[in-house]
């Protein structure tokens, strides 16, 4: 009962998976979601990037509809970047992609994500909805023939792993330049895992959170002031008191 939703952050470690195929089986992995800067260690990304070392072959999956207003084509050209940044033997890794969210694509026939993602790829984009259960078959067939033509796996060396226990209750404000602050920290990135931006009374508990825990007077004694940008994850709000 992996922990998903529907916002950044929510997956801090991989999530395995027994899939079935016929008389055979695979393991999958489902790595939580890289972000630009992962390769220099964005988010979780040198954490989640050590994983993706030791598979065989890489499932991307991307928003197909770009539900929060994402370019596909440009989500996958940014990871893959990442990928390499990281280790360029990662992005040799084979790689089948995934356009998920197929339903909410409303004409896929002036759809060009899939012909330029084909054309960047060299292989076909698998379409799929995972709501609708449509194009799942495929893509399991499409893994377990691609792994059958792979060779094994070489062997690894058991490596005890525990993620760093981070502060939670900590944070810091930076001025980024006049007009603009920048908060961070654990307890920035605690409370983003728990609250749907676009959700109206997510964002006012948020709000209040980070009243109550003293951002606004940390904000305060760096100087800013109404009307000045503060930027918190990948948001950006317009302070006023």
């Amino acid at each position: 009962r992996p922990k998903i939703a529907n916002y950044h952050f929510t997956t801090l470690s991989p999530n395995l998976g027994m899939v079935n195929v016929y008389d055979d089986s695979f393991v999958v992995a489902d790595i939580p979601g890289l972000i630009d800067g992962a390769s220099k260690g964005a988010g979780l990304g040198h954490d989640f990037l050590r994983h993706i070392e030791r598979t065989r072959l890489l499932v991307h999956v991307i928003d197909a509809g770009g539900s929060e207003g994402r370019d596909p084509v440009e989500d996958y050209i940014a990871i893959n970047r990442e990928l390499a940044d990281y280790d360029p033997a990662l992005a040799k890794k084979p790689q089948i992609v995934v356009l998920n969210k197929a339903d909410t694509v409303a004409d896929f026939a002036s759809y060009t994500a899939a012909d330029k993602i084909k054309e960047l790829s060299g292989s076909e984009p698998i379409l799929m909805s995972a709501v609708l259960h449509s194009g799942v078959d495929e893509l399991i067939k499409r893994i377990y023939a691609e792994l059958r033509n792979l060779p094994d796996a070489a062997p690894l060396e058991y490596e005890p792993f525990e993620y760093a226990k981070k502060n939670k209750d900590g944070f810091e404000v930076v001025k980024v330049e006049d007009g603009v602050f920048e908060v961070f920290g654990g307890m920035i990135e605690e409370l983003a895992r728990n609250v749907v931006l676009d959700n109206y009374d997510s964002m006012q508990y948020f709000q209040r959170q980070i009243k109550e825990r003293g951002v606004d007077k940390a904000l305060r004694a760096a100087g800013i002031k109404n009307g000045d940008t503060v930027c918190i994850m990948d948001v950006e709000f317009e302070y006023y008191e």
